[in-house]
């Protein structure tokens, strides 16, 4: 059997399609300084073969790319679901460490540069004193402001029903599963507002491969989450390969 082509430039380019949310993140997609791919443990759409297409084409587009893995309230995510809190943190450790083996592996099959292969855990992000500042920011807008707790109670139920066992009786999950789970995503919101701030780059965009429910709270309107001017968010959609 004959070894495949080697991707071209051109094929690399057209394997995805970026959909800016606002007109401002269309403004900073043509800049293209930067793209934050949030790379969820536990997630099935993140196998191997395609981390390394979506690295390679984002290598290919954007002058510098940051991949980070969420830990940092992983474990109260699957308490949230049913664990007991012993088996949902070994949980946690077991697929954060294999979320990271698959990142690994997927930057091997593209052949950038291992100075260009920056990956990251959000816990060791979250000591700075910018990620501080907004992670206060998140809890603040969320205790004062209506919409923002409803709009994120309701992203955070939706996904704690979508897998796990039955609630513990008489635990934590039990009686409050959303507001244990709702940890985990007060943890990421910072860095849809202002991951500029948080690594030191011009402007930034985040991604995801399917659409943000919480995406207008931030990029919409004066709410007290809005994002900052260098801060956007495309969607990605995969394009088929062409023969």
């Amino acid at each position: 059997m004959s070894n495949p082509l080697p991707l071209t430039a051109a094929t690399i380019a057209k394997s995805y399609t970026a959909l800016p949310h606002t007109p401002n993140c269309r403004r900073l997609l043509s800049g293209a300084d930067h793209l934050l791919i949030g790379v969820s443990p536990g997630n099935s759409y993140y196998r191997i073969p395609t981390l390394a297409r979506m690295l390679r084409w984002a290598h290919a587009t954007f002058q510098r790319v940051d991949v980070i893995v969420p830990d940092r309230s992983l474990a109260s995510n699957y308490r949230a679901q049913g664990y007991p809190e012993q088996a949902a943190h070994k949980k946690a450790r077991t697929e954060l460490s294999s979320v990271r083996r698959r990142i690994r592996r997927a930057f091997e099959r593209t052949g950038i540069p291992e100075p260009d292969q920056r990956t990251h855990l959000l816990s060791e992000l979250a000591q700075s004193p910018e990620y501080r500042a907004l992670h206060q920011r998140v809890r603040d807008a969320l205790a004062s402001d209506e919409r923002t707790r409803r709009v994120c109670r309701e992203v955070t139920a939706r996904a704690v029903t979508t897998g796990g066992p039955q609630p513990v009786r008489g635990g934590a999950a039990e009686s409050d599963p959303t507001g244990l789970a709702l940890e985990y995503l007060i943890d990421e919101l910072p860095f849809f507002i202002d991951t500029p701030s948080i690594l030191d780059v011009p402007t930034s965009l985040a991604s995801y491969h399917a659409p943000v429910p919480f995406a207008d709270l931030l990029y919409i309107g004066n709410g007290p989450l809005r994002a900052a001017d260098g801060q956007g968010l495309i969607l990605l959609t995969e394009n088929p390969a062409e023969h």
